[in-house]
């Protein structure tokens, strides 16, 4: 088995290479954050917009709706009640 002299895990000991991959580090962060704010404002339009047109497809049946009575039915019933044996 080969052991090998180098690995991915070392902090590079130049400060050159520390500033630079602390700074790859906070641009990936950035970065990061803003495609997921951009990922949120989307799904938020795309709620509201569904919200709005939800709202105006009740609000326009909700208008055929209370303008027809032909809906309306009339019942009677009764209540029945039904005792068990140990309550005789």
């Amino acid at each position: 088995m080969r052991a090998f002299r180098y690995s991915f895990d070392r902090v590079p000991t130049s400060p050159l290479a520390r500033f630079g991959l602390a700074l790859l580090g906070l641009t990936i962060l950035i970065v990061s954050f803003f495609v997921g704010l951009v990922f949120v404002a989307v799904v938020a339009g795309l709620a509201i917009l569904g919200g709005l047109g939800l709202t105006i497809r009740n609000w326009l049946i909700g208008r055929k709706a209370a303008s027809s009575d032909e809906d309306l039915i009339q019942v009677e019933y009764r209540v029945v009640r039904r005792e068990q044996e140990r309550d005789r």
